[in-house]
C-alpha cells in the first residue's frame, strides 16, 4: 500500500480545518475545498490562528508553522481534489 502524500477536506469549518491542520502540521499536503470562497479564506485564517497559539505556548516554531500552511491549498473547485489519495468529508450542515 503506497503511503498518503494529498488528502483533500470537503468543508473549511472548524471539524474541516482541524483536520487540514492536522495532516499539514504532519507534513501531508492538504485541498481544501468548499462552496464559499468566503468559508476557504476563514478557514484558512482560523488554521493560522491555531498554530499561533501555538507558537504562544511553545509547541510550533515558526518555520513548522510556515511549512504547515505552504502544504494547505484552499479551493472552491472539487476537480482541485483528483490528484488526492484520500478525500474526507467535513462539510458544515446547513439545516434551515
Amino acid at each position: 500500500m503506497s503511503s498518503i502524500q494529498t488528502v483533500g477536506v470537503i468543508g473549511a469549518g472548524t471539524m474541516g480545518n482541524g483536520i487540514a491542520q492536522a495532516c499539514a502540521v504532519s507534513g501531508i499536503r492538504v485541498i481544501m475545498v468548499d462552496v464559499a470562497q468566503a468559508a476557504v479564506d476563514k478557514g484558512l485564517a482560523t488554521v493560522a490562528g491555531s498554530l499561533d497559539r501555538l507558537i504562544k505556548k511553545e509547541k510550533l516554531t515558526e518555520e513548522a508553522k510556515a511549512k504547515a500552511l505552504s502544504l494547505i491549498q484552499g479551493s472552491t473547485n472539487y476537480d482541485d481534489l483528483k490528484g488526492a489519495q484520500l478525500v474526507i468529508e467535513a462539510a458544515t450542515e446547513n439545516e434551515s
